[in-house]
C-alpha cells in the first residue's frame, strides 16, 4: 500500500511537469523530436525515481521502502550532480523547516484527528552521501509510526497527500533555493 502512494506520487508529479520536457512518450509520438529524454521516470525494486536532464539541470529524486532499526523507513533522496553544491546549507535549511514543523497537527485523516506530523514520520537522519565520479545523494529518512501505520494507510488518498506535503515538497523545495543560490 505505501509502495503503491509512492509510485503514484512520482507519476503525478511527472504528468504535472512532462508538458515542459522531452519524454519518451513525445518521442513516440512526435518523430520531428530528436532531442535526449529530458525527463523519465523508474519504477522497479530499488524505487521510485523521476529524472530531470536538461540544460544544466541534471538530478534524480527518488522514494523507497525500506526497513530501518525495525521501523518501516521511507527515504527520499535526490542525487546531485551540481558541482560545489552547499550541502551544509541544505542540510540546515531542511533541519529548520522540520523543527519547526514537526508538532504541527496532521489533517485530514478521521481515524487520527489528534497526531502531529512528528507521530506520522519521525524524522531519523539528513544524510548527504558525497561520491568522488558519481552524483552525489542527498537522503531523508523517515519512520513511519508503527503505532499509527494502519490507520494512515486506511485512507490511501490522504496518507500520499501526507507523504507529498510533509516528505518530498520540502526536499524539492529547499534544494531548489538552494541550488538558485549557487546559480547567482
Amino acid at each position: 500500500m505505501i509502495d503503491k502512494a509512492l509510485e503514484a506520487i512520482i507519476d503525478q508529479w511527472y504528468l504535472s511537469v512532462s508538458d515542459y520536457y522531452i519524454t519518451t512518450e513525445k518521442k513516440a509520438g512526435n518523430p520531428d523530436i530528436f532531442g535526449p529524454e529530458e525527463l523519465k521516470r523508474f519504477h522497479d525494486e530499488t524505487g521510485h525515481r523521476i529524472k530531470f536532464d536538461k540544460a544544466d539541470l541534471d538530478f534524480t529524486y527518488g522514494l523507497s521502502l525500506g526497513t530501518e532499526d525495525d521501523c518501516c523507513a521511507l527515504d527520499v533522496s535526490v542525487n546531485n550532480k551540481v558541482p560545489n553544491f552547499n550541502y551544509q546549507e541544505l542540510k540546515r535549511r531542511l533541519d529548520a523547516h522540520y523543527q519547526k514543523n514537526r508538532e504541527k497537527p496532521v489533517e485530514g485523516f478521521s481515524r487520527l484527528p489528534k497526531i502531529r506530523n512528528c507521530d506520522a514520520f519521525h524524522l531519523k537522519e539528513i544524510k548527504v552521501d558525497e561520491r568522488a565520479g558519481k552524483a552525489d545523494i542527498v537522503r531523508l529518512i523517515f519512520c513511519i509510526s508503527d503505532e499509527h501505520l494502519e490507520d494512515l494507510v486506511a485512507e490511501p488518498q490522504n496518507f500520499q497527500e501526507l507523504i507529498r506535503q510533509y516528505c518530498v515538497a520540502p526536499l524539492r523545495r529547499i534544494y531548489a533555493e538552494v541550488y538558485r543560490i549557487k546559480k547567482k
